[in-house]
């Protein structure tokens, strides 16, 4: 498998499981680093569905993993961050 199969497949679950859409740009940036920081903005009105969809799936069973993020100030929710769970140095290079 090849890290852009993998962040395929992390899009395609999104789209399936939320009906939410990286844009070409988060692609890429999660295919060169592993990790996609996004706004809360930009995800908020997903979250539940991605969340119930990494609750009822087991963590073997998927590459990626959802965080969320606040700020310890103010305890205000800052970002969530998509990330890949699997070891991109054992994957085949594109």
């Amino acid at each position: 498998q090849t890290i852009s199969e993998v962040v395929e497949e992390v899009d395609e679950d999104l789209q399936l499981q939320s009906n939410f859409k990286l844009t070409t740009g988060e692609l890429k940036i999660l295919k060169n680093n592993g990790i996609l920081f996004l706004p809360t903005d930009r995800i908020k009105s997903y979250a539940a569905e991605i969340r119930n969809y990494l609750q009822n799936t087991d963590i073997t069973d998927r590459v990626w993993t959802m965080y969320k993020a606040t700020d310890i100030s103010n305890k205000r929710l800052g970002f969530y961050a998509i990330a890949l769970t699997i070891d991109t140095n054992l994957l085949d290079k594109d």
